[in-house]
């Protein structure tokens, strides 16, 4: 499994200045630094609603201007008209909205909960066929909500029972909701192979999702991987 890149680190702060301030032609495959001079305490209204730039991890960004231009975060934009943003690498291009990738546009993990739990990542695990997986989600139980406002079009990801407790017979379940309903649920336990998901959320204003290991362990014996949300 290729190591997750995601978009958030280079979204934010002076790296999204970076990208912002760097007008190399378009046929050149790099991006480039320059040093300029610019002009910042610039305040941005959207529908007469201040914007508050803001980085992934929610520091205030600046807006500046140069060369007459003003610049603005791109994530800033993405919030401020309600739209997804993804970093696609491999052609140095920011996507905002829908954009078919080879990743999805952002890691559960990484996306805010409204109400909830942080979950708990470990770098890798193993699931009961001795495969190994990165950055796997192993939290012993949580139920949150997260507010999509209809930006996505799937969610996908995989659950497993663990290695280490490949032949216990313990059962957990995995319950995905659109807007209240049940839109799709799976229990794993011993002796069964790892469930591969993909649910449509087309128009999902709500997500919420619930991972009960029904037994209370702090080291549960299973666990979500590869758990991404689409555009």
């Amino acid at each position: 499994m290729k190591r997750r890149q995601k978009a958030a680190w280079f979204l934010s702060g002076v790296a999204a200045t970076v990208l912002a301030v760097s007008l190399t032609s378009p046929a050149l495959a790099a991006l480039a630094a320059k040093t300029i001079q610019v002009y910042t305490g610039v305040d941005v209204y959207v529908d007469d609603m201040k914007l508050e730039p803001t980085d992934a991890n929610g520091n205030p960004v600046e807006v500046f201007v140069y060369n007459g231009t003003t610049y603005l975060p791109v994530r800033a934009v993405s919030e401020a008209v309600g739209k997804t943003v993804q970093w696609e690498p491999k052609s140095n291009s920011v996507y905002l909205g829908k954009h078919t990738g080879e990743k999805p546009a952002v890691w559960l993990q990484d996306l805010d909960y409204f109400t909830g739990r942080t979950l708990k990542v470990e770098p890798t695990d193993k699931d009961n066929l001795g495969n190994t997986r990165q950055e796997v989600i192993t939290i012993s139980g949580f139920d949150n909500t997260y507010l999509l406002n209809g930006q996505y079009s799937a969610i996908s990801g995989t659950f497993f029972q663990r290695y280490k407790y490949r032949s216990n017979n313990a059962t957990s379940s995995l319950y995905i909701y659109g807007d209240g309903e049940l839109l799709y649920s799976a229990e794993i336990t011993g002796g069964v192979k790892p469930i591969d998901f993909y649910v449509d959320l087309t128009g999902v204003l709500e997500l919420r999702i619930c991972f009960d290991p029904k037994v209370n362990t702090v080291d549960p014996h299973s666990a979500l991987d590869d758990l991404g949300l689409w555009t």
